[in-house]
This record gives structure tokens, C-alpha cells and sequence, in this order.
């Protein structure tokens, strides 16, 4: 038995409220209306999920749902799933974390959210299941947006992992595919202190004769993948990059599928990584069982329209260009440093920068300096303290003489950037999904999935 299961401690886990557990604390209050104070300190395991789902008929358990894990990625991959699902006519639910601006973003359906009213009904009837069970935030959340998407009716649901996969709250699920995009070093102090630990943990949404993907090419993260689906029975399947070209205004890639033959196909999604990720978000989805009616048809028109707010998300204004980037590890900050030098945005590049403090803030900000011109280290009150960053102590990392400049906010950190970038420059928002949500805000840019729908879903 590997390092990674064996240190996990069955007790209490404060720490874990540092993945998709942690509301920051400008987070918009419906987030806040939907649960009881969930207080209880956090424990590994699935005991408790399992619980509440039994006390509302286990949704889901009849639904074909569509399980994506991995490092970075995720998001993307189940953007493009729904997409091309709701191009084949077909009721989608998403369940994605975290969200950006508003809890809202979590569970859509056919791309959109459920109206509030909606939620706080369903979350009233899970109530008592969640005052039995104490769960964390994620777990409830889980409960619910399992619970929103069946009474939706959805006809297919795409769950995203949360933290790891082992052990995350989202593995109860009993897919009719997995993917695990690729593993990088993140949440170390979680799920194991190198690749082969952090796989393993991964490798844990693997189900016995499911069929399996992955993007992955680190050899020893590959070892691990393929050891642990060959104990399961998993057919496991390695998709390698496709060929593509990369501008700022989104990709082109090929992709050779044995179902559908050579698919010539455009994404807005922007990057060389996304490549990667339309490419083993198309070719997954070979393995659908027929009843599930996918045509080449739908598959260009649903990566033609699959979006994903944060990441490389370019912006025009009056006053010049904004790129936001929701990076927020080492491996993330190299591929968003990568795209800003292919897509060649015009210079300064400066960034407006705040970093979560349990991440690898010397690493991340070390990888951001090769791309960037300067950057206003930013420090906004809505952070919590415990997880607010000393952008004095960590510009250290930076290369001698690099620039910075400080400030207290995000709305100020954004005014600086812009004026240091001028017009004819770009600014990068980046670091952590809250900078990224802060500047949204700012910018009068918040996603169409934030914003209360005007209906239902009809």
C-alpha cells in the first residue's frame, strides 16, 4: 500500500476546506441561504455522503452520468461533454466546482441555472438528512445538486470531481465513463507528497469495466494509472495531443476517432492545453453506450459552443484588453505563461496577482514572471485571514529587480495594472478563482450561469 492511502487520517481534516470546501467571504448569500451552518470539521470518507443520499432514493443511481477527475482540466472537459450532449438533443445536468461568482454556476442544466426559489426548496427538503449526517459544504452541495438535476428530469448528468477522487464526495456515482485529465503536483498536503500518491488518489474514480481516459503523459503518473485499471478490469485509454493551432480567439484542432473518422473541429477555449482537453473530452465519448445518440454533427457544434468563464478568458473594453486565468498551481500557472506567449497578446503584460497562501506561491509566482512584465500583488479584504497571502514576503520568490506594485483590493489592483499596461497593453487577473471572480465583478463581466435565470427550464 502506497504512502498516499496509508497517511490519510481517518480523523478530522480542517485543511480539507482548502479545496472546494472554502466560501470566501464575499461570496454571493445564496450560497449561504441554502445550508444550515455546516460547522463540523471535515472527515475523509464517503460514509456520510452515502447517508444522505439514502435518505432522499439515492438520485441519480438511474441517470447515465459522465465522471471527470484530474489535476486541471476538468472544467473543460465537462463544458465540451454538455455541450455535444445538448447539441444530440439530449437534457444535460452539470455539477461543477467552484464556482466563480455565485453558487448558481454549480448545477445547471442544459446550461443554465436553477432559479433560487427552486434551490431553497430543494434544499429545505435535504435539510434534515444534512442536521443527521453533519456534512462538509461539498457534500451537501453534492446532495443537492444530485437531488436538483433528477427532479430536473435530466436525461444525462456530468459530475465533476471535487478534491482528489478516492475519496471526494462526487464517487459515489456509478459512471458510464471516466476521464482523469492529468496529474500535477496540488493539494499535496491532502493526497500525497508526489505524482505516483496523487494519482493513486485519483485513480480511485476508476470502476471496475467502466471505461476509462486519460490525458496524462508523465510516465510514472501513467504507471500508476494503468496498474490500477488493470486491477479493476478498466479498459483504460491514453489520448495522446492532437494536432491544432492556437490564437486568442479560441483553437482548431483534428481529431482521428474511431467512430466517427477524422473530425475537423473549433473551440473558443483558448490554449494549446485545451487541445488536449476537447480532444479527450471527444474521443471519451466513443465509449456511450448506442442509446445515447452522438453524431459528428454534434460533437463540432457542441465544441464549437462550450465555454468555460476564468480560463483564458479574453476581454475588450474602452480601456484596453483583460485576460483572466483562474491558474491557481504551478502546473496551471506554466500552461497559462505558454498561451500568453503563443497567442502573443500585446505588451506590457502586466498581471494583478493574489495567490491563496496553502498553495505554492513561490512556484506559481516564479512560473507568472517568465510571461509577464510586472505585476500588482494584490491583497483584497474579502480573503479570509487564514488563507490571505504577505505580498511582501512573497515577492521574494520573484527574480531580482522584477517589478511589483501593491495594492489593497482588487478594484484598485486592476486601476494600477491598467494604467501601468496603458491602452495599448494587457492586463492578466490571475492567481485564484476569487481574484478572477473579483475582477468580473469589476469589469461588469459576470457569467450569464451567475445570474438568476427570468424562468424555468420548461
Amino acid at each position: 500500500m502506497t504512502k498516499a492511502r496509508s497517511s490519510l487520517p481517518g480523523g478530522a481534516l480542517p485543511a480539507l476546506g482548502a479545496g472546494p470546501d472554502r466560501m470566501p467571504a464575499s461570496h454571493d448569500s445564496l450560497a449561504r441561504e441554502l445550508f444550515p451552518p455546516l460547522t463540523g470539521r471535515v472527515t475523509w470518507g464517503l460514509t456520510r455522503i452515502h447517508g444522505i443520499l439514502a435518505g432522499i432514493g439515492h438520485p441519480l443511481r438511474r441517470v447515465p452520468v459522465l465522471h471527470v477527475g484530474g489535476t486541471n482540466g476538468k472544467g473543460s472537459v465537462g463544458r465540451v461533454w454538455a455541450g455535444i450532449l445538448e447539441e444530440a438533443g439530449l437534457r444535460v445536468g452539470l455539477y461543477s466546482s467552484p464556482d466563480l461568482v455565485s453558487f448558481r454556476e454549480r448545477i445547471l442544466v442544459n446550461g443554465r441555472p436553477f432559479p433560487d426559489e427552486a434551490l431553497l426548496e430543494l434544499a429545505q427538503e435535504l435539510h434534515p438528512h444534512l442536521l443527521r449526517e453533519s456534512p462538509s459544504l461539498f457534500e451537501a452541495s453534492t446532495a443537492l445538486a444530485f437531488l436538483a438535476m433528477e427532479r430536473a428530469g435530466v436525461e444525462v448528468a456530468v459530475v465533476e470531481v471535487g478534491l482528489g477522487g478516492r475519496l471526494d464526495a462526487t464517487n459515489v456515482v456509478s459512471p458510464v465513463v471516466s476521464v482523469i485529465t492529468n496529474v500535477t503536483m496540488d493539494h499535496a498536503d491532502l493526497l500525497g507528497g508526489t505524482l505516483p500518491e496523487i494519482a493513486l488518489e485519483k485513480a480511485g474514480i476508476l470502476k471496475a469495466g467502466v471505461p476509462a481516459y486519460t490525458g496524462s503523459q508523465d510516465p510514472a503518473v501513467l504507471e500508476v494509472l494503468t496498474r490500477e485499471a488493470a486491477t479493476l478490469g478498466v479498459p483504460l485509454t491514453r489520448v495522446g495531443p492532437p494536432r491544432g493551432t492556437v490564437t486568442a480567439a479560441g483553437i482548431s484542432l483534428s481529431v482521428r476517432t474511431r467512430r466517427w473518422g477524422e473530425l475537423e473541429l473549433k473551440s473558443p477555449l483558448v490554449g494549446r492545453h485545451q487541445l488536449e482537453n476537447v480532444a479527450l473530452a471527444v474521443r471519451s465519448l466513443e465509449a456511450l453506450p448506442p442509446r445515447i445518440p452522438i453524431t459528428a454533427t454534434c460533437i463540432r457544434k457542441g465544441v464549437a459552443r462550450a465555454r468555460l468563464p476564468g480560463r483564458f478568458q479574453v476581454e475588450r473594453t474602452d480601456a484596453g484588453l483583460w485576460v483572466l486565468d483562474v491558474a491557481h498551481n504551478p502546473a496551471a500557472a506554466r500552461v497559462l505563461v505558454s498561451t500568453l506567449q503563443e497567442v502573443e497578446l500585446p505588451a506590457p503584460r502586466i498581471g494583478v496577482v493574489q495567490i491563496m497562501k496553502d498553495k505554492d506561491v513561490p512556484a506559481i509566482l516564479k512560473e507568472l514572471a517568465q510571461g509577464l512584465d510586472g505585476m500588482v500583488l494584490v491583497t483584497d479584504p474579502s480573503t479570509p485571514e487564514d488563507r490571505r497571502w504577505e505580498p511582501g514576503e512573497a515577492e521574494l520568490a520573484l527574480p531580482r529587480g522584477f517589478p511589483t506594485r501593491k495594492s489593497d483590493s482588487v478594484a484598485e489592483g486592476l486601476e494600477q495594472a491598467r494604467t501601468w499596461a496603458e491602452r495599448g497593453g494587457s492586463v492578466l487577473v490571475t492567481g485564484s478563482f476569487s481574484v478572477v471572480a473579483l475582477a468580473l465583478r469589476a469589469l461588469d463581466r459576470i457569467p450569464r450561469e451567475a445570474l438568476p435565470p427570468s424562468s424555468g427550464f420548461g
